[in-house]
């Protein structure tokens, strides 16, 4: 009796230790679950400049957050972070934290498809860094005078792949390889055309130009080698910038005289269903749609 009575005794320890066990490893275990939870989803957003300060909004309009001094923000490729020029060139989060001067001067700056360089404007010349930065080089030699009063490059942006960039000098859209050889002027002509971005798909360019007549600008689209140029507004309209899956294009539609300002409006990538945006009591210009994610 004593020893059946010690061996359930000794049984009983047993199970204890192992229920003890299992509870321990089960308490561990949950927060691995929760370290694998997906992240919250980030919606889409449009980012844009008022001439001093620059704001957040969702894609619809609504949700008008101001996030941050600056001018001519860009969203990179998948929306995480935004660049911007306004006496410096500085990077921040995609929600306006983490603001990081990377350079003084510049303007109009641009993320590569990756994320890994930005390229942007100083002095009438094109220049390209590391998104941190680093090794700020100047792009190329174009051809032309120099100095004050003569043809300056601005307004460069990235093709989709990443080898190509686009820019405005002397009123003429030009490409370039990305490592700044081989610049050439895509779109020739008397007409003053302005501010290209490529689509997604890298297929077109947006840009602005005065081609329809007049001195105001309206949107244009063309193929991505300059070729079947035609027109998307008929108003005043400039800074045209696609949503990430290149389906619309939110655009800027300074008011007449003797109204003053600047409204956000946003079509179909045909030029259809065209609406705006943005409050008009309110200064909105440069803008830059930023993917959102699922998770």
């Amino acid at each position: 009796m004593l020893v059946r009575r010690g061996g359930a005794l000794r049984a009983a320890a047993v199970i204890a230790v192992l229920s003890g066990l299992l509870a321990g490893c089960g308490a561990d275990a949950e927060p691995e679950r929760n370290a694998l939870q997906p992240a919250l989803a980030r919606p889409a957003k449009i980012a844009f400049d008022d001439s001093e300060s620059i704001f957040l909004m969702n894609a619809d309009g609504t949700g008008v957050a101001r996030i941050a001094a600056g001018r001519e923000p860009r969203f990179a490729a998948d929306g995480t972070k935004l660049v911007f020029g306004g006496g410096s060139i500085a990077t921040a989060a995609a929600d306006g934290s983490e603001v990081r001067e990377l350079t003084e001067g510049g303007y109009g700056p641009s993320f590569s498809p990756d994320g890994s360089r930005i390229v942007f404007a100083r002095g009438g010349a094109l220049y390209v860094m590391n998104a941190d930065g680093a090794e700020v080089r100047r792009l190329g030699e174009l051809p032309g005078p120099t100095g004050p009063n003569q043809p300056s490059s601005q307004s460069p942006v990235f093709s989709p792949d990443g080898s190509t960039i686009a820019f405005t000098r002397a009123n003429t859209i030009w490409v370039m390889a990305a490592d700044g050889t081989n610049p050439r002027p895509l779109l020739t002509d008397a007409h003053q055309n302005t501010d290209p971005v490529f689509a997604p798909d890298g297929a077109s360019i947006v840009f602005s130009s005065n081609r329809a007549g007049g001195k105001r600008a309206t949107i244009h689209v063309m193929d991505a080698d300059g070729g079947n140029v035609r027109a998307l507004t008929t108003e005043w309209s400039v800074g045209p910038a696609f949503s990430p899956d290149g389906t619309r294009i939110v655009y800027t539609r300074p008011r007449s005289a003797p109204e003053s300002g600047a409204e956000l409006w946003v079509m179909n990538r045909d030029g259809s269903d065209q609406r705006r945006l943005t409050d008009p009591n309110r200064v909105a210009q440069h803008a830059s749609w930023g993917a959102g994610s699922e998770r």
